[in-house]
């Protein structure tokens, strides 16, 4: 038999994403509590920290995104707080595989409309 290593999937990036994001959800959590109690000093603290690891958390979730527009076929990047706001979509493709659109407005065009994350 070989020794087979599995198939690393995860890689850095998307673990410190999932440990900022459960970090502002416990800071957050703390600030609620704090606040509750009348404990205001520990309520802004928390409340800040949530602030700064969200705005830290949200850019690294999103960067690299490329989109692709339907109309013009142009391919572009979007701020990654513009995209947070968005709505967006997940649908199958053909071959069973998980496409992911957001609404966003093409710089090019300007028309608004679903695009394809690429």
């Amino acid at each position: 038999m070989k020794d087979e290593k599995p198939p690393q999937n995860t890689d850095i990036k998307t673990i410190a994403v999932i440990v900022l994001a459960c970090l502002t959800g416990i800071s957050a959590a703390f600030s609620v509590v704090a606040a509750v109690n009348g404990f205001w000093v520990e309520f802004g603290v928390c409340l800040a920290l949530a602030v700064v690891l969200f705005t830290v958390t949200c850019p690294l979730a999103y960067e690299g995104d490329t989109y692709q527009c339907p109309h013009c076929g142009r391919k572009f990047r979007v701020n990654p707080y513009v995209l947070l706001f968005k709505r967006k979509s997940k649908c199958s493709d053909v071959n069973g595989e998980s496409v992911k659109y957001a609404n966003l407005t093409c710089p090019d065009c300007g028309k608004e409309d679903m695009c394809k994350r690429l």
